[in-house]
């Protein structure tokens, strides 16, 4: 009897040990569980969503290289502003390259709108290079060796820095190009194209244009002509933005110094998506905008200055050195009231100038015939009613 319960219980232990191996086995011929493919950080997104996750794409790239055109196209021809150089996301540092193309059958408003004017009546400067970082704006005019020096106080406490400050981007280190308005931009249609590429048609909110254009452009353009703005922008397989283009024809003002225009468009191009960080830096002689930078009327008796100080302003100079080249001397500063109107006090100042030209020693003034009368009013909490500023230009190099 005990060698049968012996048995038994054997052949149990045995049953038992044979079920665990023939589950053991099973487990091992099953198929393993298939990962969840993770989701596109763009593609994979909601729709009206996928353009911010773009821009936030491209920024989490690190740095990428840009060329950015404003186009204002007329019958007479095109205006045209590019924007080129590169951005460090990470760092928050950018590098840019300005020059405009300006037909010369453009009326004088509207080159004057677009490229602001000199003291000489010329112009304002149609090509310069900035470097941007969060606490400092430099800018290099194309046709002198010095940068100026623009701290973070001189562009956000003075209006006459607000074309400057524009440069400080929200989405980017250097603001004015479409990645400003590309944010807040809902796409409507996503098509695909090569090499995983995906196309968009997208509209952009009408208050991207404070991000998009300076202020000085921007006060003649219509918020309220549409109620968004028509934009296409193409992106990697990665969702990081290639180019994109967008209309702003619909903000024209008609009657305004820009209505001769009949398109108006902007052109972005990105690449180096990672590798085109900016290179240059402010070497030489620096000047600060805090310092040498002045309203002409503030420049001394027989001292000289150059026009172009990055803020298209006709006003405002770069107080330098008349041993070297400069654009302009001032030959006198002489207390004058206003007239009885503007043509009365230009009439003024310019036989206030001619009387102190004669007077004026002719070793301290370039051989030429020209000068200029410049008649500015006392600025609030000033003592008197106005100066008129004298002065003649100069061809840079001359003394």
């Amino acid at each position: 009897m005990i060698m049968l319960r012996g048995s038994v219980r054997a052949g149990a232990v045995l049953a038992a040990a044979m079920l665990l191996t023939a589950c053991a086995g099973g487990d091992d011929s099953a198929p393993a569980a298939k990962a969840t493919p993770a989701k596109h950080p763009v593609f994979d997104q909601k729709l009206d969503r996928q353009l911010l996750l773009a821009v936030r794409q491209t920024k989490q790239a690190g740095s990428a290289s840009f060329v950015h055109h404003l186009t204002f196209a007329s019958g007479k021809g095109d205006a045209v502003q590019t924007m080129s150089g590169s951005m460090d996301f990470a760092g928050g540092r950018g590098q840019a390259d300005t020059t405009w193309k300006v037909p010369g059958k453009l009326p004088e408003e509207a080159r004057n709108v677009l490229v602001g004017m000199t003291a000489g009546r010329t112009s304002g400067a149609l090509s310069g290079r900035y470097l941007i970082d969060s606490d400092r704006i430099h800018y290099r005019a194309a046709r002198t060796s010095y940068w100026i020096r623009y701290t973070a106080a001189d562009t956000q406490q003075s209006q006459d820095n607000a074309t400057l400050e524009h440069l400080h981007g929200t989405e980017a280190p250097v603001g004015g190009t479409l990645l400003e308005g590309l944010s807040g931009a809902e796409a409507t249609k996503r098509t695909d194209g090569p090499d995983g590429r995906r196309v968009y048609r997208a509209e952009m909110p009408m208050n991207a244009l404070e991000g998009l254009l300076p202020d000085d452009i921007r006060k003649h353009t219509d918020r309220d002509a549409a109620d968004g703005l028509p934009v296409t922008v193409t992106v990697d397989r990665q969702g990081r933005i290639l180019d994109a283009r967008a209309d702003l024809t619909a903000v024209l003002r008609k009657g305004d110094a820009l209505s001769g225009f009949t398109k108006f468009t902007m052109d972005l191009t990105l690449g180096g998506h990672g590798t085109s960080a900016p290179k240059d830096s402010p070497a030489g002689t620096v000047r600060t905008g805090a310092e040498d930078v002045l309203p002409l009327r503030d420049v001394k008796k027989n001292a000289c200055a150059d026009f172009d100080t990055g803020q298209r302003l006709a006003r405002n100079v770069v107080g330098v050195p008349c041993s070297g080249p400069h654009d302009v001397r001032v030959f006198a500063q002489v207390p004058l009231g206003p007239g009885s109107s503007a043509e009365d006090t230009q009439g003024r100042a310019d036989t206030a100038c001619s009387i102190a030209r004669d007077m004026a020693r002719a070793s301290r003034l370039p051989k030429r015939d020209a000068y200029w009368a410049w008649w500015t009013p006392e600025p609030q909490g000033g003592v008197g009613k106005g100066r008129v500023t004298c002065y003649v230009t100069t061809a840079r190099g001359d003394s």
